[in-house]
């Protein structure tokens, strides 16, 4: 009993640090983040489901105000997602004068890195986290604009008990909005697509150190040694016992060409669903894979499970729906082009005004790019054949 009651003790102490903005109690520091320290504190007015525990990024900058910048755009960014993979943004606190605290949710778990100095994850887990990490990407980058984590790695993504996976530390995010000139390299060598060396950044970046973040975690070793032929990681030598559909898909994601590699999370689910999949993963990785906009939609045939014909009828209006979508699509994509073209040339003859224009206006084509894929794979997904 004095033991338990000493237990309480040890676990309590720790948050005897200052109380910032009246509600956070702060505790012992876990690290450094890409940009400022790490605390563990304690919500004192927690109520419900509020957490109890949560994470304080304090920053004092100093010399430049580079990582302020980038603690600033953190905090702007987190405060405007909803997932349950990426910690809720809670609170950004001044306190004392000249030091910025943000205060964030608590991911469930330990990160992998911590994880897998324990144990090495299964084939069956690493598929896992695979399709877990795609769907916080394909969250993340089908925001407007798109938003990149630019520093995945084993370190950043926390697995609960239940294998949830949250994605942490947002230091180094960057929205596709942004100026293109005077960026900063972030990011972890060997984690880090070789474009961004260069501050060229898209989703596909990501989709990159994700997987080398899988490389890693599945051979034990930094991504910088895995053997390879040229540039490209050699998993064929480095990860032969390894699921052939898993390290495909590793593969083309690890391309160091951007344009080769898949561009979207969905490509990715695309690929490994090109093999059937372990039933523990079917209904997740299904899901994400029939999102509008995803290939793998014409896999299997509509409504193969209604009795005939009612099943060739609505399978017929799908197709019509999908056809008269893709048509309205091509029209409106159509008339953007036009009105741009008009807008940019004539009614904008100022150069700068006119290149922002045309930058809006490929924004807005590529998201009805993406409408458009989703209705020509609803057309697809009617006009398969039975399985």
């Amino acid at each position: 009993m004095a033991q338990r009651v000493l237990s309480s003790l040890m676990v309590a102490s720790p948050f005897d640090g200052p109380l910032l903005g009246g509600r956070y109690r702060l505790g012992p520091r876990l690290g450094r983040g890409s940009q400022g320290e790490i605390f563990l504190a304690r919500d004192d007015k927690a109520k419900g489901s509020d957490p109890a525990e949560v994470i304080v990024k304090r920053l004092t900058p100093r010399g430049t105000w580079k990582s302020f910048e980038l603690f600033e755009r953190e905090a702007k960014v987190l405060s405007q997602l909803r997932h349950a993979g990426i910690p809720r943004y809670l609170a950004t606190l001044e306190e004392p004068p000249g030091t910025f605290n943000l205060v964030m949710q608590r991911a469930p778990g330990e990160d992998l890195r911590e994880l897998t100095k324990r144990r090495r994850l299964s084939q069956l887990e690493l598929k896992d986290v695979l399709i877990r990490g795609l769907e916080i990407l394909d969250y993340l980058h089908t925001r407007t604009p798109a938003i990149v984590h630019r520093d995945i790695k084993p370190s950043n993504l926390v697995r609960a008990p239940d294998g949830r996976i949250s994605l942490v530390d947002f230091g180094g995010v960057l929205d596709a909005a942004r100026d293109k000139g005077g960026s900063t390299v972030v990011g972890t060598f060997g984690y880090m697509a070789p474009e961004q060396l260069h501050g060229q950044v898209t989703p596909a970046t990501d989709l990159y150190a994700l997987g080398a973040t899988i490389v890693s975690l599945a051979g034990g070793i930094e991504p910088e040694d895995v053997p390879r032929k040229g540039l490209r990681m050699d998993l064929v030598r480095h990860l032969p016992a390894l699921d052939r559909t898993l390290r495909a898909a590793l593969t083309e994601m690890t391309d160091p060409d951007p344009d080769k590699r898949p561009q979207r999370a969905r490509d990715v689910v695309a690929l490994l669903a090109k093999s059937q999949p372990p039933a523990e993963l079917d209904a997740r990785s299904t899901a994400l894979a029939r999102a509008p906009g995803s290939s793998a939609l014409a896999n299997r045939q509509m409504f193969a499970d209604i009795p005939e014909p009612m099943g060739t009828l609505l399978r017929f209006g799908v197709l019509s729906f999908g056809f008269g979508g893709w048509v309205a699509m091509a029209g409106v994509r159509l008339s953007l082009t036009i009105t741009i073209g008009v807008l940019a040339f004539l009614v904008f003859p100022a150069k700068a005004v006119r290149k922002r224009v045309v930058g809006v206006g490929q924004e807005l084509d590529t998201m009805l790019t993406e409408g458009q894929g989703g209705f020509t794979d609803l057309m697809r997904g009617a006009m398969a054949r039975r399985r």
